[in-house]
């Protein structure tokens, strides 16, 4: 196995020599690419079957002479040793975001186990926003745009030889994304430095990332200096990109559901795939709303069973999903003002896009909060954001007193 893994790494070298040739065609790039994810695969096939520590050749020198992608053990090691990792995109965009225990007499990580040995995450979780979103890789870039149709073109009438018909164009604007620098901090015990290099670094990531999601998710609503949120969203030329729905009261009465999601979309259409994003409050006040006659429940109120973050609101034959956002400003708990006051959205979330710009960087030291028992866990990573659809949102917004 140490001599087909010689072979592999110098397979590798000369592959990397071979993609310096600026002559290569598209195809020839595609089949080395392909042919360094076999070698790539092959190597950690062979690594998981041989003792790391025995008969695998030092990590440092290897690390630095074979271009290969280290194994999860090898990187978890290195963020143990040094206290830094970092999250690639995939791994954030893949289900890095999964919340789970971590064991801290266990060398592996398990499903939540109800026992002294296991820190458990509090009930305290990251709005599904984050999830809902797109989300793309824009590593590399000064900045990302996405043009969309503002308006279409509109056919007329024309006599036949006599005359041309009025031009109409259709209207094209472009939705820029730029890269807003968001650091995170949060904290874990200390005692997690006593399981295997894996567990502990699964932990890391998960805190971090789970940071990551809070400051996003709050972003993606309220934006965040250069990273536009759906209520600030706006195209190059500085125009809104969502449209507003005007309200007068902060009561959520019998006919607020349907008056939000009749107002999203065209004229000719009930737009499918959207959303109703709300606090807390606010989905409370629709459940308190009864009827007249019966003083039945209007809404009926149902929360996923898999996540209590989502569910769904039902009134007659109107079913309308919804997530729980707590960034955003409560209607029902909203005072009028001199200005206007944005309160829920609703849309489809593929609507919004959020741009990555580069990997998660994440640091752990021990110093900070060393006398309380706890590692500080801080990281940072350059993402921007913005809607990409015309009118991709409905804003609710309570009206201004005059």
């Amino acid at each position: 196995m140490e001599k087909r893994l010689a072979e592999i790494k110098a397979r590798a070298a000369e592959i990397l020599n071979e993609m310096n040739n600026e002559n290569l065609t598209d195809d020839q790039l595609t089949a080395m690419e392909a042919e360094q994810r076999s070698l790539e695969e092959e190597a950690n096939m062979i690594k998981r079957k041989m003792d790391v520590r025995g008969k695998l050749v030092d990590m440092k020198e290897e690390k630095e002479e074979n271009p290969m992608v280290e194994s999860f053990e090898e990187r978890a090691a290195e963020i143990k040793r040094s206290g830094r990792m970092s999250i690639e995109f995939d791994d954030v965009k893949a289900g890095a975001f999964e919340q789970r225990s971590t064991l801290i007499a266990s060398d592996t990580i398990l499903t939540p186990t109800k026992s002294a040995d296991v820190i458990n995450d509090n009930l305290n979780p990251v709005s599904s926003i984050i999830d809902q979103v797109t989300v793309i890789d824009a590593t590399g870039a000064g900045s990302y745009e996405e043009p969309y149709v503002k308006s279409e073109s509109e056919a007329g009438d024309r006599t036949d030889g006599l005359a041309n018909s009025t031009p109409s164009d259709p209207v094209f604007r472009v939705a820029k994304m730029a890269p807003q620098l968001i650091d995170v901090t949060s904290y874990v015990s200390k005692n997690i430095e006593k399981v295997s290099p894996v567990a502990y670094a699964e932990k890391i990531k998960q805190l971090a990332l789970k940071a990551l999601r809070r400051k996003v998710a709050d972003a993606i609503v309220n934006g965040n200096g250069s990273f536009f949120g759906i209520k600030t969203a706006k195209n190059t030329k500085n125009e809104d990109i969502c449209k507003t729905l005007t309200v007068t009261s902060t009561t959520i009465g019998a006919g607020t559901l349907n008056d939000i999601v009749f107002s999203y979309g065209g004229s000719d259409e009930l737009a499918g795939n959207a959303r109703l994003y709300l606090t807390k409050e606010d989905l409370k006040a629709f459940g308190d709303v009864r009827g007249t006659n019966e003083k039945k429940n209007l809404y009926e109120i149902i929360p996923d069973a898999q996540n209590p973050n989502i569910g769904t609101i039902k009134q007659g034959g109107l079913i309308v999903p919804y997530t729980i956002m707590s960034g955003l400003t409560s209607l029902s708990k909203a005072t009028a003002g001199s200005a206007p006051i944005q309160t829920m959205l609703y849309g489809a979330p593929t609507n919004y896009e959020v741009a990555l710009f580069g990997n998660y960087e994440v640091e752990v030291s021990k110093d900070y909060k060393f006398a309380e028992g706890l590692l500080t866990i801080m990281g940072e990573v350059m993402a921007g954001g913005n809607v990409i659809v015309d009118g991709g949102f409905v804003v609710v917004t309570l009206a201004a007193t005059e």
